[in-house]
This record gives structure tokens, C-alpha cells and sequence, in this order.
């Protein structure tokens, strides 16, 4: 192949068109403004090294002039880019446009009135050089600000391009160019080729940069993650602190009034600090997630109480299904070890998260605990299933429900993060969640946990009590069984008094309705139940008194 200046001059084309398409690509992707000035640049010297070997082939004023327009164009460009790149003001854009417009003007000059190849060479590299020399200027003066913060091959291909176009002016003379241009010899053949390189290499500083930009974005995203993690972790820490204030106090006032109470406010009253302990052990595992010494959601087994545990979860199952009128139901094993090495914190966090979600989600209907222990070896197989009739879910959309943030309901106003929680204990307890839900029927959550009974031998488990929210509703049973003077307004106001809590109110209600209730099972219970502050046990009362009169009527 004859490697003559035409050869080198397409050549030259193609490879700036190509690398002109691969910066547009890139640009198509980031969206980046430099990108496409730079895309700009590769594709106005490769459409005027086009235009340049056309001249046999199409006028002069657009092979000469407008193809040495684009080239130079390029340079101006290429400057644009940078200023873009590294955010700074184009102070040299105004003179470059001069440089462009003079040099236009030269260069129809030298074409159309006085004929002049070498004098078209020496105003084209001139006016690159000047151009390029603005770029270097922009180059150094943003190193000199920010150091090491300026890619050094861009530096040094710009001075090189430099040089080239200096080194052109230098040569021409010493080489007589020819009425046509691309019938010059070896020298600005070499040339041609030395500006392949450059624009390359140029290509490779641009594409350095850009990956330098993103690599500088990406630590300084990774960085602020990094901050606002330990922000979180910082914020957790204190608000988890500043938690057991108030809680101390709840714990330190219980104590005081434990010492004073009666029998019927003791059981009350430690209910209350059973619950300010489980809080605080929740409070205290936070805290120690914040200060990095443990992994939230370890597992630290334990000899535990089992029916204790479920008695408790019974107390606070009821209270949260009295919100929306559901009915509480336990389904107690007939034997259960009185011991098991389990965590029963654990436990506990996973039966109150399923049984939160299920009286959240159900209203008017009723909410099962049902638990099973079997015997297998030296190994205690309790299976547990949280049943509800609430709303029920759509199982075949796809949706993760264990995810976190999870929200089941829009409207529900939860966090989405029970079932989560759930999950995430059972599986490092080596076990899992299974759901089975029906849309307006309700759902079962279950699992099974496999745990070393103490005893091991099922004969020597203890036969199920009945927990104290179990004898609770067997008083409440024997009440409805008596009977009552009472007529439906008075029970209605009584169960209003004890909706809003008003203490002396009941009393004072008490007093007036003394004689249609003297000596009446019903009287007892409600001065029993006053005692202890149980106004949701009182409100009960009177409603499932009132609800079974107008039902035998």
C-alpha cells in the first residue's frame, strides 16, 4: 500500500470519526457535558480531514477552507471540554473565536485570491498552536491550584500537540509544498500520521479523566455513606440511651408502688415491670449494636420458662387485640416442659411481632395462639401458629412480605418491619416463618423450633395451667352467669367511664347505682377490677353484660 499524505489523511478521518462515536457513546450513558464537546471535537476533524483529501473531487472553499475550518474547530472544542471538565471559566474562548475567524479569513484569502499552499500551512498551524497554547495555560493553572489533582498524560500530550503544530511551521520552509496539497511529500505525510497518535492518545487522556471523575464521585459517595452510617449508628446510640430514663423511672416508681399495693394491684403492677424489663433488654441491645460489640439478632441461649413466657406473651396478646375489638384466643399444649434451652427473649420478640401484625390487621374478629410441643428424643419440638380473620393477603403477587420496610397495607401506618425481625430471629434460631393467607379471610403464621427440654422425658413435663388472663376470663364468665338490677343506660355509661379511664367517675358511679347491684357478683368484680386500674376489664364487663342481656331478650 502506497502510505502517501491522502492515505494518512483518511486514515486520519476514520480514526477520529471512530473515536468521535466512542466518546458519544459514552456521553449517550453519562450524560455528562464535557463528554460531548469531546465527542464533537473527534468528529469536526475527522469530517475535515474528509473534506481535505476531497479536493480533486468538490470546490475548493469547501475542501480548503471549511475542511481546515473543522480541524481547527476540534482544537476549540477539545478546550471546551476541559474547561467543563474541570469547572472552569472559558477566559480564553473569546480570542479563540478570533483565532478561528481570522484564521477563516486567511485561509479563503490564500485560496481564492492569491494561491498559496505554504502560506494556508503556516496560518492553519499557527492558529492550532495558539489554541493549543490556550488549553496548556487552562491545564497548568488548574494544576497549579489543586496539585496532583489534574491528569498528567493530558499535560503532556497537550504540550506534544504543541510541538507538533511548531514543528510544522519550522519544516514547511525547508520542504516546498505544491500548488495541491495532498501531492506533499514524506514529511507532512509523517505528520499526518504523528496526528493520528496524538488524537488517540488524547482519546485514552479524555477517557482517563472522565474515569478519574467517577472514580472521585464514587469514594466521596462511598465516604458520605460511610458518615451518615456512623451518624445513624451515633443518633441510635443516643436516643437508645436517653430511652432508659424514662423507663428507669417507670421501673423505680412500680417498686414504690409495689411495696404499698394490695393483692389485685401487685399482679397489675408487676405486668408493668415485666414489661419495662423486656423494654429495657431491647433498650440494651441497641446500645450495644451501637457501640459495635455485637451483631443485632444473636441468638444466646438459655434455661428458660416456658409456661412463664407464654403467659406473659398471653397477657400482652390480649391487651393489643382489646384495641380493635378482637377476641383473644390461646391454645395451650397439654404438656409442656417447665424448662427449655432456648432464648426466650427471642421467642418472645418473634410471638408479640406476629401477633402486633395480626390484631393490626384484623377488626371485629379474633386472633389464635395456638402451641404444640412434641416430644422427639431428648429434643422438644414446639410448634407455634399465630392465626387471624383479618384482611388476609394476596400471596401470588410476588411480594417478599419478609423484606424490610415491607408495608403489607398502605394505610396501615406500620414500618414494615415485623415480619422482617421475625424471620431474621428464626433463622439464626434455625428455623423459619411459613405464612398460608387468604384475601378477607385472614392468615396463620408458623413455625417450628426444635429445643432441649429440661426434663428430657415427656413424662415429666407438667400439664398446662391456666395463665392468668385465662382465670381472668373465667371470672368474667361467672359474672355473666349472675345476674344484675342494672338497666342498659347504666351499663352503657359504666363502659363509656371506663373507655376514657375516669377513676373517680366509676366510683361516683358505684355509689349511685349502689342498689341495683348489692351484693352482686357483678358489684365485686367491678371494685376488684377498679382496684386495679383495669379499666379495659371493666369496659369488657359491662359490654359483654349488656351484649348478652339484649341476646337472651
Amino acid at each position: 500500500m502506497n502510505l502517501n499524505l491522502p492515505t494518512a489523511a483518511i486514515f486520519c478521518a476514520l480514526v477520529n470519526l471512530a473515536l468521535g462515536i466512542g466518546m458519544w457513546l459514552l456521553w449517550n450513558r453519562e450524560r455528562l457535558r464535557y463528554l460531548l464537546f469531546w465527542s464533537a471535537g473527534f468528529f469536526a476533524f475527522g469530517t475535515g480531514a474528509l473534506l481535505l483529501t476531497s479536493q480533486k473531487l468538490i470546490p475548493d472553499f469547501f475542501a480548503i477552507s471549511i475542511g481546515n475550518l473543522c480541524t481547527t474547530l476540534s482544537t476549540f472544542l477539545f478546550h471546551i471540554g476541559i474547561c467543563l471538565f474541570f469547572d472552569r471559566r472559558r477566559l480564553w474562548q473569546t480570542w479563540m473565536l478570533l483565532v478561528l475567524a481570522v484564521e477563516t479569513v486567511l485561509i479563503l484569502y490564500f485560496s481564492q485570491i492569491d494561491y498559496s499552499t505554504s502560506a494556508r500551512v503556516y496560518v492553519y498551524s499557527a492558529a492550532q498552536a495558539l489554541l493549543v497554547s490556550a488549553t496548556l495555560l487552562v491545564l497548568m493553572e488548574v494544576r497549579r491550584e489543586r496539585g496532583a489533582g489534574v491528569n498528567p498524560e493530558v499535560l503532556v500530550i497537550t504540550v506534544l500537540s504543541l510541538l507538533f503544530h511548531s514543528a510544522r511551521i519550522i519544516f514547511t520552509p525547508f520542504f516546498p509544498m505544491p500548488k495541491i496539497f495532498m501531492d506533499s511529500g514524506n514529511v507532512q505525510t509523517l505528520l499526518a500520521f504523528g496526528m493520528i497518535v496524538i488524537h488517540t492518545s488524547y482519546a485514552l487522556a479524555f477517557s482517563n479523566m472522565h474515569a478519574s471523575a467517577l472514580n472521585a464521585s464514587l469514594n466521596a459517595a462511598l465516604q458520605d455513606a460511610k458518615n451518615n452510617e456512623r451518624q445513624k449508628v451515633e443518633v441510635l446510640g443516643y436516643v437508645s440511651h436517653d430511652l432508659r430514663a424514662p423507663l428507669a423511672t417507670i421501673d423505680g416508681y412500680s417498686a414504690v408502688l409495689l411495696a404499698q399495693a394490695s393483692e389485685h394491684q401487685k399482679k397489675l403492677i408487676q405486668t408493668i415491670q415485666r414489661s419495662v424489663k423486656y423494654q429495657l433488654s431491647l433498650i440494651d441491645e441497641l446500645l450495644e449494636y451501637a457501640k459495635a460489640e455485637l451483631q443485632p439478632l444473636t441468638i444466646h441461649p438459655d434455661a428458660t420458662d416456658l409456661p412463664l413466657l407464654l403467659d406473659n406473651v398471653h397477657e400482652y396478646a390480649t391487651a393489643l387485640c382489646l384495641q380493635q375489638n378482637n377476641a383473644f384466643h390461646y391454645h395451650a399444649p397439654d404438656r409442656i416442659p417447665p424448662l427449655a434451652t432456648l432464648d426466650g427473649r427471642r421467642l418472645q420478640q418473634v410471638l408479640l411481632n406476629l401477633l402486633a401484625n395480626a390484631a393490626k390487621f384484623t377488626r371485629d374478629g379474633s386472633v389464635t395462639l395456638d402451641v404444640k410441643a412434641k416430644a422427639n428424643g431428648d429434643v422438644c419440638e414446639l410448634h407455634f401458629a399465630v392465626i387471624d380473620t383479618g384482611m388476609g393477603m394476596d400471596l401470588d403477587q410476588g411480594t417478599d412480605i419478609f423484606a424490610a420496610f415491607q408495608q403489607l397495607q398502605a394505610t396501615s401506618g406500620s414500618t414494615g418491619l415485623g415480619l422482617f425481625i421475625a424471620q431474621r430471629i428464626l433463622v439464626a434460631m434455625n428455623s423459619s416463618l411459613s405464612v398460608a393467607s387468604t384475601p378477607g379471610k385472614g392468615s396463620r403464621f408458623s413455625f417450628v423450633l426444635a429445643v432441649r427440654a429440661i426434663p428430657a422425658s415427656e413424662a415429666d413435663w407438667t400439664v398446662s395451667r391456666p395463665s392468668r388472663v385465662a382465670l381472668r376470663e373465667q371470672t368474667l364468665q361467672s359474672v355473666l352467669a349472675g345476674q344484675t338490677e342494672l338497666d342498659d343506660r347504666a351499663l352503657s355509661e359504666l363502659a363509656d367511664l371506663a373507655l376514657h379511664g375516669r377513676l373517680s367517675d366509676i366510683g361516683d358511679w358505684l355509689e349511685r347505682h349502689a342498689k341495683g347491684i348489692p351484693d352482686t357478683v357483678f358489684a365485686t368484680e367491678v371494685k376488684n377490677l377498679l382496684e386495679c386500674f383495669d379499666f379495659p376489664g371493666i369496659r369488657s364487663l359491662a359490654m359483654c353484660t349488656l351484649e348478652r342481656r339484649q341476646f337472651s331478650h
